[in-house]
């Protein structure tokens, strides 16, 4: 019988001897408490999203750029033309101005150029047909090439009447400008910008400029 008693003293015992403020089970955060959380940082996100994105205004003591109206691009024909002086195969020195009282078909051409190269005949022909004082071809080859380079291109296309002048240091471009070979400006004997021509020229239509600008 006193065995039996001894059981039930044992277990008040460790009955009292707890804390009765201890929690045993798992503590959790509230949920709350996570939602206020996740907003306040999402809140914080959109601000400076919203600081970043927004325009700037421009300070009031800037100034600003009046707008300009760009210089209209020279005519293609009825402008005075402008003299030069370059040196043809032989190193003599050619002027336009020698030329004044005729018409002057100006060509910017290069051996490389296949219409350049096709229409060499006919300027070679035209020549031939206006005589010492009719109208005159001036060739101005744009590819800084030299004599040595033209002479033989000129002898393999029988070529032999044309005045063809060296221009090493590209003057045409900003004289008489391009875009294109051959290109070809005409010029009456008032020494006025007639005719312009973008591609090959023949002699038919060489011919009629002439008549049109002598008469």
């Amino acid at each position: 019988m006193n065995i039996q008693q001894e059981h039930p003293q044992q277990e008040d015992t460790e009955m009292t001897n707890r804390d009765p403020n201890t929690n045993d089970e798992p503590k959790t955060v509230s949920p709350l408490l996570v939602i206020f959380g996740i907003t306040g940082i999402v809140g914080v996100m959109v601000a400076l999203m919203l600081i970043f994105t927004e325009p700037r205004q421009p300070a009031q003591d800037t100034v600003r750029p009046i707008p300009t109206t760009p210089s209209p691009p020279r005519p293609l024909n009825d402008w005075r033309a402008q003299d030069f002086a370059l040196q043809d195969l032989d190193g003599n020195t050619v002027r336009l101005s020698d030329f004044s009282g005729r018409v002057v078909f100006l060509n910017m051409w290069h051996t490389a150029c296949e219409p350049c190269v096709r229409e060499m005949p006919a300027f070679d022909q035209f020549m031939r047909e206006q005589g010492d004082d009719g109208a005159v071809v001036l060739a101005v080859n744009q590819l800084a090439q030299t004599e040595a380079d033209i002479r033989p291109f000129l002898d393999r296309l029988g070529v032999s009447r044309l005045i063809v002048l060296l221009d090493p240091d590209f003057l045409m471009t900003d004289l008489y400008p391009y875009n294109f070979f051959p290109t070809t400006y005409v010029i009456d004997p008032q020494g006025m910008v007639r005719f312009f021509k973008v591609g090959e020229l023949d002699l038919a239509q060489m011919r009629l400029w002439a008549e049109q600008l002598e008469g």
